[in-house]
């Protein structure tokens, strides 16, 4: 009677229904395996977690790697140390350089090729350094320093100067030189009769 009433309720034949329960039966059973496997796996890997692979138990595993992250920050602490340092040796260091050539006997032709006398400015990022003045002549050179701080000076500095210290702050270059002063060519007629005289009395000698 009750089996009549089930049929009757899926509205199907006893043989329709008996196919239809072993189908769900059998994918029941192979679910129900694949299931099995994976909480196999999962108790295999959650044992390896507790044991470890040289027995060590969860409470020291946990404890070591506690250690080793209090190391890492020492660890980081010292390189963030480091790091300061490097820092601030870079904000003390020159970063900043500006050169001007000029001509010391000729301010006309300052931007000319000839011009070996030259002034140069040597900052940090505070504005923080010195200037180089070299001038050069026939009797020698003279060189000049001056500290620069804050991109001034207490002494007086030569406009010279005062350009070399925009270019360092500006970090512009100097202009490519496109012509030869005078004074250079002069200077390199001098060297070639100095060679040419050398080579005269050597002659003379043998």
């Amino acid at each position: 009677m009750d089996n009549s009433k089930i049929l009757t309720f899926f509205n199907m034949e006893l043989d329709t229904f008996i196919i239809a329960v072993t189908i769900m039966t059998v994918i029941l059973i192979i679910t129900l395996f694949f299931l099995l496997l994976d909480y196999l796996k999962i108790r295999k890997r959650y044992m390896e977690f507790m044991t470890g692979e040289t027995g060590k138990n969860l409470e020291y595993t946990i404890y070591k790697r506690f250690r080793d992250i209090d190391q890492l920050k020492v660890g980081q602490k010292d390189n963030d140390d480091q790091i300061e340092i490097i820092y601030d040796m870079v904000r003390r260091s020159y970063n900043k350089i500006g050169i001007y050539h000029y001509n010391a006997f000729s301010p006309s032709k300052s931007f000319n090729g000839g011009s070996i006398s030259f002034a140069m400015a040597m900052l940090n990022s505070s504005n923080n350094g010195f200037v180089l003045n070299v001038i050069h002549n026939r009797a020698g050179c003279h060189v000049y320093l001056k500290e620069i701080v804050d991109a001034s000076s207490e002494m007086t500095l030569a406009e010279e100067e005062m350009i070399a210290i925009e270019r360092a702050i500006n970090n512009k270059k100097e202009d490519v030189p496109q012509t030869i002063d005078k004074v250079d060519t002069v200077e390199e007629e001098s060297i070639e009769q100095e060679k040419d005289d050398q080579v005269s009395d050597q002659d003379k000698e043998n």
